[in-house]
């Protein structure tokens, strides 16, 4: 599977062949939209019964004025529905807030989750107080609900 976003219209997905890495189908699913608002950068990671869709929200670019931020859903089947902690469809402006802009962490954002051998990780760019785009990596956990935080 192959997700990506267009920022304004939504996430799609479309299928893979595993043989060859070229389309299988015609398909182009919705899997994510905020009805013309701002979305990008999907990532869909595993863990447990879950498929996380990892995407962000808002205003990238914009050096401390920006207004990025990391949301998440989450599906049962890699091709969703994804829904939020309140049961909110992604596909209707849907989206659980996992990392938001705090003290001198500006618009943090297209992110990336990996496994490392200890623990699952958020890695994202943000921007400092004067501007400058860093790099942000922090742990991931899971809340007793199966929803993932930063530590």
């Amino acid at each position: 599977w192959l997700s990506f976003g267009s920022f304004w219209s939504g996430i799609k997905m479309v299928a893979l062949n595993p043989a060859t890495g070229k389309r299988s189908d015609t398909t182009v699913r919705s899997i994510a939209g905020r009805n013309g608002g701002a979305i990008e950068a999907p990532v869909i990671v595993r863990h447990g019964n879950y498929y996380y869709l990892w995407v962000s929200f808002d205003r990238c670019c914009q050096g401390a004025a920006s207004t990025y931020r990391v949301m998440v859903g989450r599906s049962t089947s890699v091709t969703g529905p994804y829904v939020d902690r309140n049961g909110v469809a992604m596909t209707s402006g849907g989206g659980t807030q996992v990392l938001a802009g705090h003290g001198s962490i500006h618009g943090p954002g297209h992110q990336a989750v990996f496994t490392d051998t200890d623990a699952e990780v958020l890695a994202y760019h943000y921007y400092a107080n004067n501007g400058a785009s860093l790099l942000g990596i922090n742990l991931l956990g899971y809340d007793t609900a199966g929803w993932p935080f930063v530590y």
